[in-house]
């Protein structure tokens, strides 16, 4: 049978589609574990405390390259010969860390991660503290939002847990504190549910390079106009969307997810 042929067959009259692995990291049967518990307390927050996907706030930082991130697959030439080009990427490249929580009241951030001069620092406690005042202070000047009623969530990075971060976090949320070493744990290796993860920094990363910054000022105020531009009726679809994730990760035991969401 010819190529052509075959290709006609699977997808015209078998409705076949064609799918490529994707690596994600590994989920032992204990993370599966406690994805699970974590899904079913939120779908039980879901049907008891119906404002609480209101009032719910997610974060994270991540880093962004200057030199930006290239799909080599994108990187094809034609011709009759090999070409003698090489794309050069610095060992070291400049980047800037970024901090967000995003609800459905909107985002608040970016909070950077650096120095006076602008250059990156490494996220530690001390840091990431002084983020947090910076995040409950514009919480506090948010019009329709209050703090005593809203929720916080986290990873389990280790600033993020250190014990004075969790002592600082537990005098302003109380039990509203989704996290390692709290009441409800975030359970591990769930970037999949993270709406920052899962929807922002892949929607920054997109659009933010078309722009080629050239400098690190460039590239932090282009990610800053991009969240800016973000409407709220967006943030609101996202944390609903995470909603539905929730229950994808119940149907599948806590298993991964994101290869099959969207799929036909």
């Amino acid at each position: 049978m010819r190529r052509q042929s075959l290709h006609r067959v699977l997808t015209s009259d078998l409705h076949l589609y064609a799918y490529k692995i994707q690596v994600k990291q590994q989920l032992t049967d204990a993370n599966k574990e406690k994805r699970v518990t974590m899904c079913e307390w939120f779908c039980n927050v879901f049907e008891n405390a119906g404002n609480f996907f209101e009032n719910v706030w997610f974060s994270d930082e991540a880093h962004f390259l200057l030199s930006g991130h290239v799909n080599s697959k994108n990187n094809v030439f034609g011709g009759s010969e090999v070409q003698d080009e090489v794309l050069q990427r610095p060992l070291n490249s400049v980047k800037c860390t970024a901090w967000v929580a995003m609800s459905k009241h909107g985002i608040i951030g970016p909070y950077w991660f650096e120095e006076d001069d602008g250059r990156s620092q490494t996220v530690n406690k001390e840091r990431y503290m002084a983020v947090l005042n910076n995040y409950w202070a514009s919480l506090g000047r948010r019009r329709g939002v209050l703090r005593a009623s809203q929720w916080f969530q986290q990873d389990e990075a280790t600033p993020h847990t250190a014990n004075e971060t969790l002592a600082w976090l537990r005098q302003r949320f109380e039990e509203r504190l989704i996290s390692r070493r709290c009441d409800l744990e975030w359970a591990p290796r769930s970037q999949d549910l993270n709406p920052p993860d899962f929807f922002l920094w892949g929607f920054l990363k997109d659009n933010v390079y078309k722009e080629n910054p050239q400098t690190i000022e460039e590239l932090k105020t282009a990610i800053t106009a991009k969240i800016r531009a973000i409407p709220k009726e967006e943030c609101v679809k996202v944390i609903d969307n995470f909603a539905r994730q929730v229950q994808v990760c119940l149907q599948r035991n806590g298993g991964h997810l994101e290869h099959i969401l969207g799929k036909p």
